[in-house]
């Protein structure tokens, strides 16, 4: 009788163990799967992937004002930004987008005219606005600009953009990818 008891006793543990080992594949696979989503839901992407050869283009709304953003996907064109342009209008600009929030740092290098810089969060929402900001001189230091909160977005503008749009901090943008 002390054999059998011993035997169950095995398989109780054995069968515990492989309830255990479920559970917590279930629930990293739970964890997972939430977590990928999360991602593709807040990139407003959703998994498009990015030409090396051109920029995509985005339509981007604030405050009932339209304009169309190259797309600054590739770590490429998120160096170069607006240097690769000699002027920009005020319905266009370039609309960076990044994987996950953090703290991004811009400068002026290379730029040709002045600019607006506007950082968002991964609901869309304006952070930090940088505005009026002119080229580095040709010579000596080039200031870093960076918001005090993490984004996801960015939109570089024409000078003067913020201010003419009523674009402040809180003020809430929306953007989908053009065909």
């Amino acid at each position: 009788m002390k054999a059998c008891s011993t035997r169950n006793i095995v398989q109780l543990k054995l069968i515990g163990s492989l309830l255990v080992v479920f559970v917590v594949g279930v629930l990293l696979l739970v964890i997972i799967n939430t977590s990928t989503n999360r991602t593709h839901a807040d990139n407003f992407l959703g998994g498009v992937s990015a030409p090396s050869d051109r920029y995509l283009k985005a339509e981007v709304t604030v405050n009932n004002y339209k304009l169309i953003a190259d797309l600054a996907l590739t770590q490429d064109q998120q160096t170069k930004g607006l240097a690769v342009k000699n002027t920009i209008n005020e319905s266009q600009g370039m609309l960076f987008v990044f994987e996950h929030p953090s703290l991004e740092s811009f400068w002026m290098k290379d730029m040709k005219f002045p600019i607006d810089i506007i950082w968002m969060d991964s609901n869309r929402s304006v952070v930090f606005i940088a505005p009026n900001l002119r080229p580095c001189p040709a010579v000596g230091d080039c200031a870093a600009y960076v918001p005090a909160k993490e984004s996801m977005y960015v939109l570089e503008t024409k000078a003067g953009f913020s201010h003419r749009h009523d674009v402040k901090p809180g003020s809430q943008m929306n953007f989908h990818l053009l065909d």
